[in-house]
């Protein structure tokens, strides 16, 4: 696609491109195909005509908006900030600014830059390296995320040495078909767990030993490995730990169950707050791309140590069945978008109001839980005030500690709720925590040595211990003048 292919300008006008964009989180079919203005190059980049860019989970993340609580921090809380998608790329440098020294015009590179699916791109030369010969624009566009996340996982995070057991969960997926081919250039023995359909294949891009997990559970095997590469993520930890070495390494990198509310997050805490209390290590990664890594990948591609897998290739147009696909969980390998002349803008939206309800909706639920969280404890706290005191006159109860009571009970359901899992601990520490809080309110200073033995909420104990000082105050300046 040369530069008439992104859009003919009228007089005057900049010149056009066609571009993926998204103005409303939902479903993919919020992704449009659009004419939008191409970007011209600063003095330190490089523009890029898009031959390839491949999906990835952080896509779709994105693209739903989803974890909800994480909106606010990272793409917007009402409509996403920035409203395109893509970060893996591959295409051919069309032009360079006054101060790039390492790329020119006709080089072939691959790299990665925000907003990829599009047909061209502006990028620093720090995020660019050059593509190899031996392999295509859509096998180059899908190395960074994936091929990065899986050497650092093997190399960083997990230590990996020469002649270790190393078992790959997920070994089928984008990070897992790179993280077994990686590991074996470490010269690590392999196995890769997977279903039924993706046996072959796994075992064909080098593992030493496949696992189906339809008819065997890697972690009652019996067999106990240096490093596991978690993508998949659906085992307990105490589950996994059988199957480690005494010393071995867990590297989490995802799961299948993505969640709503935070329950990712959750999923990741839980490792890095049991790991210093035993033996064996357990750690999250988030991959960070570099152009030294990207290099290390290129080399190993050129030489044919690694080698992408691709599942299926869209073109841009075809983007929302693209997104689809991935989003299923199935895809072995990596999901491409080409870029091919024929792609239209996409029709304008028939029914702006669903986008609309998709954007408000979690911020509404979010709304409700606050004020269910904090409504609830003060209006029952004061129903509760007004009882003691008909049954009590003149002695005075600790209102607060009727407020955290419930509010700590009330909030143990809703993050239950948010975590997705584990809500049943999550319940009953909240209730052992209201009931503590109620006698706490009854005047029992017994209570309130308890709960400040076993706190988690130290805002609140400062103002539980203000009311105490002054009923405990008021209770003494009573004695007296009996």
């Amino acid at each position: 696609m040369g530069a008439a292919a992104a859009g003919t300008p009228g007089p005057g006008d900049a010149p056009l491109m066609k571009a993926i964009v998204y103005r409303n989180y939902g479903p993919p079919d919020v992704l449009r195909l659009e004419d939008i203005e191409k970007p011209v190059p600063n003095e330190n980049q490089v523009l890029v005509r898009v031959r390839a860019a491949s999906l990835n989970p952080l896509d779709f993340h994105y693209m739903r908006g989803t974890p909800y609580l994480i909106r606010p921090f990272a793409s917007g809380l009402l409509r996403p900030k920035v409203t395109r998608l893509g970060v893996d790329l591959a295409g051919v440098v069309e032009a360079v600014g006054s101060k790039v020294t390492q790329f020119k015009p006709g080089d072939e590179v691959f790299g990665h830059r925000w907003g990829a699916f599009a047909e061209y791109v502006c990028a620093s030369e720090q995020a660019l390296v050059m593509k190899p010969e031996n392999v295509s624009f859509e096998q180059a566009a899908s190395v960074p995320i994936a091929a990065v996340t899986a050497l650092q996982g093997l190399r960083d995070k997990g230590k990996i040495q020469p002649g270790q057991k190393v078992l790959i969960n997920g070994a089928s997926g984008g990070v897992g078909t790179f993280a077994v081919q990686i590991a074996k250039t470490f010269g690590a023995d392999v196995t890769g767990v997977c279903s039924t359909r993706n046996v072959d294949m796994v075992r064909s891009i080098g593992a030493d030993h496949v696992i189906d997990y339809t008819k065997e559970d890697f972690t009652r095997s019996g067999q106990r490995y240096d490093l596991i590469l978690d993508m998949v993520s659906n085992h307990s930890l105490s589950d996994v730990r059988r199957a480690l070495t005494p010393e071995g390494t867990l590297v989490l990198v995802g799961s299948t169950d993505t969640g709503l509310w935070l329950k990712p997050l959750a999923m990741m805490l839980e490792p890095s707050l049991v790991s210093p209390f035993v033996s064996q290590k357990f750690v999250g990664i988030l991959a960070q791309l570099n152009k030294e890594d990207l290099t290390i990948l290129g080399d190993l591609m050129r030489s044919g140590k690694v080698t992408p897998i691709i599942d299926r290739r869209y073109r841009m147009s075809e983007a929302p069945e693209a997104m689809r696909y991935l989003e299923e969980g199935h895809a072995r390998g990596k999901v491409v978008i080409t870029m091919e002349q024929g792609d239209e803008p996409s029709p304008a939206r028939a029914n702006p109001a669903a986008d609309s309800a998709s954007t408000t909706g979690p911020v509404l639920i979010v709304l409700a839980l606050s004020a269910i969280a904090v409504g609830v404890p003060i209006a029952v706290a004061l129903a509760l005030n007004r009882r003691f005191q008909r049954r009590h006159p003149g002695k005075r109860p600790y209102r607060w500690g009727y407020y955290f009571s419930v509010q700590s009970f009330v909030c143990g359901l809703g993050l239950g709720v948010m975590l997705e899992s584990g809500a049943g601990a999550i319940i009953v520490c909240g209730g052992v925590y209201a009931l503590l809080a109620w006698f706490f309110a009854q005047r029992h200073r017994w209570a309130w040595v308890t709960l400040t033995i076993f706190s988690f909420n130290p805002v609140a104990w400062i103002i539980n211990l203000v009311y105490c000082w002054r009923r405990w105050a008021e209770d003494s300046a009573a004695t007296a003048t009996v």
